[in-house]
């Protein structure tokens, strides 16, 4: 697993990247948050304390790579900017923590958590009753998933119910699954065939089926699918999103209470204040009022 730390020098470099680098591969997407600060380890007036610490005076973060533009990584696939990485600097800085991000694998990551690994699992990660029974959200932005197919399909899959008798990718143990079974149901009680789900392990095994041609359909998020296409990904949009929406947070153990309600506290101080639109602005995805376990499906 690659750990990457952030400490002043760090994110000066951060910032200097992107004048390199991502104006070409992100496409206007987003430099390092404009909250980060060389202010390590002072935490802002009124702060709380942050008591439950893997390790003093560091937020702990695990996450899956890739998982742009959540998590935006370089060619070392060190992760450099995104919606939650920037977000969750911004949190160190208003509590005086460094913020250190540990690629992990998906199945790892909840139960990290669980097990006391990791502080925060963040990313694209959607806030579901099933995953706060194991822990709790803290949530502050919430989405929609859209079908997606390849370019080469774009003519001939326009509609969701074009969809029915065809394959579709997902990834084990995400809401793909629970999509992708919400839509076979539609095709079936429209009296067409149901659709042949296919979960894989990984994000890439997902997408490699795709577009191979192994499977006919994919799920994604929206802000991450428009990311990809506005940087020449080989995927279309199929229809409008999927009704209803999750709520995205980063998941913490419950049994830190005090740290839960530091970061929480944190959030809330940046959405008052401007900071977190500001953030996600470079994005083009809107905060919503930081809640937690904000989900009830």
């Amino acid at each position: 697993m690659r750990t990457t730390r952030t400490t002043p020098t760090a994110r000066a470099l951060a910032v200097l990247m992107p004048l390199a680098v991502a104006g070409v591969l992100l496409a206007g997407c987003a430099a390092p948050s404009p909250a980060a600060s060389d202010s390590a380890n002072a935490p802002a007036e009124g702060a709380p304390a942050t008591p439950g610490l893997i390790t003093d005076g560091t937020l702990t973060v695990g996450i899956v790579l890739p998982d742009a533009p959540y998590m935006i990584p370089d060619a070392d696939n060190v992760v450099q900017s995104g919606i939650t990485k920037d977000l969750l600097e911004a949190v160190g800085d208003k509590l005086g923590l460094d913020v250190t991000f540990v690629s992990v694998a998906w199945e790892g990551g909840i139960a990290g958590v669980e097990a006391g690994r990791y502080d925060v699992f963040a990313g694209s990660l959607y806030d579901t009753l099933e995953r706060q029974a194991v822990g709790t959200f803290v949530d502050f932005m919430q989405e929609q998933t859209t079908l997606i197919t390849t370019k080469a399909n774009a003519d001939k899959y326009t509609r969701q119910s074009d969809s029915c008798g065809h394959s579709i990718a997902t990834i084990r143990g995400t809401t793909d699954v629970t999509y992708a079974e919400r839509l076979s149901k539609n095709c079936v009680d429209a009296g067409l065939e149901p659709l042949d789900v296919t979960e894989y392990p990984t994000q890439q095994d997902s997408e490699l089926a795709m577009q191979s041609g192994r499977t006919d359909f994919g799920l994604q998020s929206v802000p991450a699918v428009k990311y990809e296409i506005a940087n020449g990904a080989n995927k279309a949009t199929v229809d409008k999103p999927f009704d209803g929406g999750f709520y995205v947070g980063g998941l913490m153990n419950s049994s830190k209470k005090e740290l839960v309600d530091a970061v929480l506290w944190a959030e809330t101080e940046l959405f008052n204040d401007g900071t977190t639109q500001k953030i996600f602005d470079e994005y083009g995805v809107t905060a919503v009022t930081p809640g937690v376990n904000l989900s009830d499906q």
